[in-house]
């Protein structure tokens, strides 16, 4: 069987040259994101804040019982040392006003000096601060400033901007890859944190040669005899552990690439499957004949199957050969990209080891495979009669197991998406994404038979208006069903995907920005640029002159639980919401701000010992107005609060709104995400508006908008990089689908043409109904592909805006469906003079072989 299929692919290499290139671009794909998934899956990150303890108890964000625990630790035996290490945001300030950005994201923190030892950070030059106006600096970040011993620097603090003194420069060990470091004296680090329990881990240094191990035991052995069950609130780490503990709010580099590239492999793989299956499927039905030939001399289902599938696996070793390497050649430039483009921190390693590219061939193998299993099932399946009673092969009909399966596809998806229209399915954006994934396979399972009623629908009725050239294109396409399937179906992929990854952002913007401004008050709106804003912004709003009501809206974390009538905290079967969205904010200030809907209750109930709850969080919990709820914080702290109002404008705000007064005390970062500012009435607006861009100035990463500009949604950069990314390449991989789907559908036509050709048609009339056999499968497409974008867009338009117009990306989705019709019409007329040049595409040439 192996030396029929090698002859039988060396006697037809231009027909499996369409099936050489679609698994040479898998692989390729494939490759790409398995290296850069096995790159993830090998870094490692490094502590650097604490690469000098031994072991590490961190808290999430606070330890609880700070100094019960370090006077627990510091009495082990094998301790030496037991160091808290109080940390709170701080952002830095160069001579021109410009926030010193931190490397690669980073945590934005200032720190004890007392902590300092857990790096170790050694004093470079100059000495300790002795001040509370005194810092000392990491030598990196007082290169950015341009600063040394006893020059002024300027540092965010809750009440904004303030100067301080260089005291010394530290360097650690390691230069840290992902943050800077700023160290106060205890007291002023205390002040500056502002938090009941400001302690976010305790370093431990051991006694001479110590096992970590043995210690990180007594260690976890000390944390369990004083928390109890409730030691599942801090951490305890040694080795690479202490990196998870140090940065455990922030995610790493390796689980940002994993899970943007997770996402894009998935798509990927997605399209590579699709257009594999579909060009082995037109590679195999091209020979039917040939097929039925050796039916008609006793070959069996079983051994056309097998010589099938040997030549695919002969095709797929070769393509492995040169897509490979392509492949990691491409991960290395998209490693290059994302390293330009900040997704990745230059020290990120690409790694190359033996797991990717043999998984790839593997699973480009099986796909493979299963297409040619598929296809040669059907080819198999044709009795030899019908094929040597035709003068072409017959087009196999798509069985109804197929079909059922298609339908079945398709009404499920269309029952998610109805579910998203009605509000009853979560997920929003990510939902419609993922539908068009399903929506594509159903439109596969069901090509001939929709391209069948598309061109009912569009092709018949445009057939009088068509010149003979055109109508004569119309009547072939009409008659082969299979043909303009196999062509149109990876124009229906490719549009279809980009149009729902660039319109979701654009309808989601759309629905936030509506609900923002149905719930919004405030006349202004200040937004933070970066960690966030300190809350003495807020404050000093709130004085000045014209200004009616102004709060911070500060995000903590928390878990919340209703309170039965004896005080305790309702178990998670009896009514708890963990990991809801909670926002705190001033509380008398609330009702002139937002318009949040209150179905029960007022805002002017609210004070420092009361709550407002979502519909949503209202039901689960199973409370109502004048019951009692309570909020176990992240840092072990928790408080009760009565239920004063219960809203219904909770989508994409919070599900409960809390007292900032008692709030701030438990948030990792007490910064304020935005600040709302509502005028008084009679004051001038644009005099309120400058005064709080002046004192934006005192607090870096504010900016001043109105109502309307701090409603839209921002998408990050790396998400829209690599969003970029994988529109490339998707596209790119289905236009040379598309390329060679046509170019092997045309040259297949040489009969064909010939036959044109005898009955008196001259070359250029049937370039040109091939032009036009290329405009309108494009226009069948693109139809296609309206409506899967617009089964997926609508419902997501009616649930986040109330509308079924959604926003479009018109000027990106004209290009491309006017390169789709560029594409589709210059391949099919070179491949068609190509194949009319052939010479059994000429008259005598198929004279010749009739006789």
């Amino acid at each position: 069987m192996l030396r029929l299929a090698w002859r039988t692919l060396s006697g037809r290499r231009a027909g499996w040259a369409a099936g050489f290139v679609a698994l040479v671009l898998a692989l390729v794909m494939t490759t790409a994101c398995a290296v850069l998934l096995e790159s993830s899956a090998r870094a490692g990150s490094s502590a650097e804040r604490y690469a000098g303890a031994d072991v590490v108890v961190g808290g999430q964000p606070f330890v609880p019982r700070a100094e019960d625990l370090r006077a627990a630790l510091a009495g082990l035996p094998s301790v030496e040392r037991a160091v808290p290490e109080l940390s709170f945001p701080m952002t830095a300030v160069d001579a021109s006003g410009r926030t010193v950005e931190v490397p690669w994201e980073g945590p934005s923190l200032g720190h004890s000096w007392e902590s300092a030892v857990l790096g170790p950070f050694a004093l470079r030059s100059g000495r300790a601060p002795s001040a509370d106006r005194e810092v000392v600096l990491d030598s990196v970040l007082a290169g950015r400033l341009g600063a040394g011993p006893g020059d002024t620097v300027r540092l965010t603090g809750p009440d904004g901007l303030r100067p301080y003194r260089v005291s010394g420069l530290v360097d650690p060990p390691r230069r840290p890859a992902r943050q800077y470091a700023v160290f106060h004296t205890p007291d002023e680090a205390r002040r500056l944190a502002g938090s009941a329990q400001p302690v976010r881990a305790i370093g431990l240094l051991a006694k001479g040669s110590v096992d970590p191990g043995a210690l990180r035991r007594q260690v976890e052995q000390a944390v369990h005899d004083l928390y109890g069950d409730d030691s599942g609130s801090v951490v305890v780490a040694s080795g690479a552990g202490r990196a998870d503990a140090e940065f455990w709010d922030v995610p790493s580099p390796a689980s940002v690439l994993s899970s943007l590239v997770g996402t894009f492999g998935a798509l990927s793989l997605f399209v590579a499957g699709f257009v594999v299956s579909g060009t082995l499927t037109l590679a195999v039905a091209g020979r039917l004949t040939e097929i039925g030939l050796l039916r008609a001399v006793a070959a069996t289902k079983g051994q056309i199957r097998r010589m099938i599938a040997m030549e695919v696996l002969l095709v797929t070793v070769a393509a492995a050969l040169v897509g490979v390497p392509g492949g990691i050649g491409v991960a290395a430039l998209l490693h290059r990209v994302l390293v330009s483009g900040g997704v990745i921190p230059p020290s990120f390693p690409l790694s190359v080891g033996p797991v990717a590219p043999w998984a790839t061939v593997v699973l480009a193998g099986i796909v493979a495979q299963l297409a040619a299993f598929a296809a040669a099932r059907r080819a198999s399946r044709v009795r030899p009669v019908e094929v040597l009673r035709e003068s072409a092969a017959p087009e196999p009909r798509p069985g109804w197991r197929r079909v059922l399966l298609g339908v079945c596809v398709l009404a499920g998806a269309g029952g998610c998406l109805g579910a998203v229209a009605a509000g009853r399915l979560d997920g929003g954006g990510g939902t419609a994404e993922s539908m068009v994934l399903v929506l594509m396979v159903g439109v596969a399972l069901l090509a001939p038979l929709i391209c069948r009623v598309a061109s009912a629908v569009l092709l018949v009725p445009l057939r009088p208006l068509l010149p003979r050239d055109g109508a004569l294109a119309v009547r072939t396409l009409l008659r082969r069903n299979g043909r303009l399937a196999a062509t149109a179906t990876p124009l229906v992929l490719s549009v279809s995907l980009t149009g729902t990854l660039l319109c979701v952002p654009l309808v989601t913007a759309q629905g936030a920005a509506r609900a923002e401004r149905e719930r919004l008050v405030a006349d202004h709106v200040v937004s933070a640029s970066g960690p966030g804003i300190a809350p003495g912004y807020a404050e000093r709003a709130a004085r000045l002159p014209g200004v009616a009501a102004a709060s911070g809206q500060l995000s903590v974390s928390g878990e919340l639980s209703r309170v039965d009538a004896g005080g305790r905290a309702a178990g998670p079967d009896a009514g708890s919401l963990v990991g809801g969205g909670l926002v705190a904010m001033r509380a008398e200030a609330v009702p002139g701000l937002l318009d949040l809907g209150v179905r029960q209750g007022s805002l002017d109930r609210l004070g420092d010992t009361s709550v407002a709850l979502g519909e949503g969080a209202a039901a689960d919990l199973g409370v109502s107005v004048g019951d009692r709820v309570r909020v176990d914080w992240d840092d072990g702290g928790r408080d009760t609060y009565r239920v004063a109002a219960v809203y219904s404008r909770d989508s994409g705000f919070a599900d409960a709104l809390l007292p900032r007064a008692s709030a701030a005390r438990h948030a990792a970062a007490p910064l304020d995400d935005t600040v709302l500012v509502r005028t008084a009435p009679g004051a001038d607006r644009s005099a309120v508006e400058r005064e709080l861009r002046v004192l934006a100035a005192e607090f870096p990463g504010a900016r001043v908008g109105d109502g309307a500009a701090g409603a839209g949604s921002r998408s990050g950069a790396a998400a829209g990089l690599f969003v970029l990314l994988l529109l490339t390449m998707i596209n790119l991989f289905t236009a040379v689908s598309v390329v060679n789907t046509l170019s092997m559908a045309t040259a297949a036509r040489r009969r064909e043409f010939a036959l044109l050709r005898l009955a008196g048609a001259q070359s250029g009339q049937v370039l040109r109904m091939l032009a036009w056999e290329a405009v309108l499968t494009c226009a069948v497409a693109l139809l296609q592909a309206a409506v899967v974008c617009g089964s997926v867009l609508v419902p997501l338009s009616v649930a986040l805006t109330g509308s079924a117009v959604p926003a479009l990306a018109a000027g990106p989705l004209t290009a491309l469906a006017a390169g789709a019709c560029v594409l589709t019409v210059a391949t099919v007329t070179l491949a068609g003079r190509l194949a009319l040049r052939s010479s059994t595409a000429t008259p005598g040439g198929l004279a010749r072989a009739v006789s």
